[in-house]
């Protein structure tokens, strides 16, 4: 009875559901697509742009055949990175900052979210921050982005993660920690959009918005190994040609974006995707330079338990080089020019 509880209520967040199925664009060019593997980390609008670029078909515009995986939670997507799984991928907050501290070769090559972007939901008991002791909190992986963010608001309001307030580990993204907190084996979690306008229609509390998680943070970089770009530049460079075109799509085709994120997020409801859309296309940056202030800040936070991250400087942990080059030779200006 239990178990059927939760599946219900999954699927009424649209974890099963599909959506839309958008076509490709027809082949770019006439040179054969170089293969590459990439990942994604979250169901959260903050991943659209990489989306898009599949769906826009700009991957292929840029001579790539991109096969995208979804791996679950930063950490995991940054020891697939390293392993070899993948090349290049989206991943989340500190953990590529943590993989470069113990000596791994990874590197961050964008930031797509430069901000704490999220939200905590909880019960609908809970009010208040002291109605937290002695409930059960949910992230995705311990080191990941929703582990940092949910230590980082407990330990603001006077409240210590394991000790006053449970954090357990739930894989399998947004979608199915919410249907966890509907279905009461947990008390709460930060989430996104589009998952944070769901559980406002499930009549779910808010108890701290984004504004409440401070500044600066690496939410979204992009990471790839350092010896990858040194042998695989030119590939690199494509891919990122392809990643600042569907920043542009997303910033300026609101209603294919929307559809890209309905794809992705397995959801369908019009008021939530506008949303979504809304809260997302607004941080992603025009030119996603890994952000220097957000490395800073992480390197803080590890700072406390690992001794490395004190005399860490933010620019070991990142290439500004690509996003740089694309810069400087106006490529990026050249998407906007005349629409700005």
């Amino acid at each position: 009875m239990y178990r059927k509880r939760f599946q219900l209520a999954a699927a009424a967040i649209g974890v099963f559901l599909c959506g839309p199925q958008i076509a490709p664009r027809s082949s770019w060019s006439a040179v054969p697509f170089e293969k590459l593997t990439t990942g994604w980390s979250a169901i959260s609008g903050s991943h659209a742009p990489l989306w898009i670029a599949k769906e826009a078909g700009l991957f292929e515009k840029n001579g790539l055949e991109v096969t995208m995986i979804y791996i679950d939670g930063g950490s995991k997507a940054t020891q697939a990175l390293l392993s070899g799984d993948v090349p290049i991928v989206q991943v989340g907050g500190n953990a590529p900052i943590v993989a470069r501290l113990r000596g791994g070769d990874v590197t961050m090559i964008a930031g797509l979210t430069n901000v704490l972007a999220y939200s905590l939901v909880v019960a609908p008991e809970i009010k208040k921050p002291e109605d937290l002791k002695g409930k059960k909190l949910s992230v995705s992986r311990f080191g990941s982005n929703s582990d940092y963010a949910t230590r980082k608001i407990l330990i603001k309001w006077g409240l210590k993660p394991d000790i006053d307030v449970a954090v357990l580990q739930i894989p399998g993204g947004q979608p199915v920690r919410l249907a966890a907190v509907q279905t009461r084996q947990i008390h709460g979690m930060v989430a996104q959009p589009p998952v944070t306008n769901l559980a406002r229609k499930f009549k779910l509390n808010i108890l701290a918005e984004p504004e409440d998680f401070g500044g600066a943070y690496p939410t979204t970089p992009i990471a790839s190994r350092v010896s990858y770009i040194k042998e695989k530049r030119e590939t690199v460079r494509k891919f990122m040609k392809a990643l600042l075109e569907a920043i542009h799509v997303y910033k300026s085709q609101k209603e294919f974006s929307k559809k890209v994120i309905a794809k992705y997020t397995k959801v369908n409801d019009p008021e939530v995707l506008e949303d979504s859309y809304r809260f997302f296309s607004r941080l992603v940056p025009v030119k996603p330079y890994p952000t220097l202030e957000g490395i800073r800040e992480a390197l803080a936070e590890l700072g406390e338990n690992e001794p490395k991250a004190r005399g860490a400087r933010p620019e070991d942990f990142a290439d500004m080089s690509l996003v740089r080059e694309l810069d400087e030779s106006g490529f990026i200006d050249g998407l906007y020019k005349g629409k700005r």
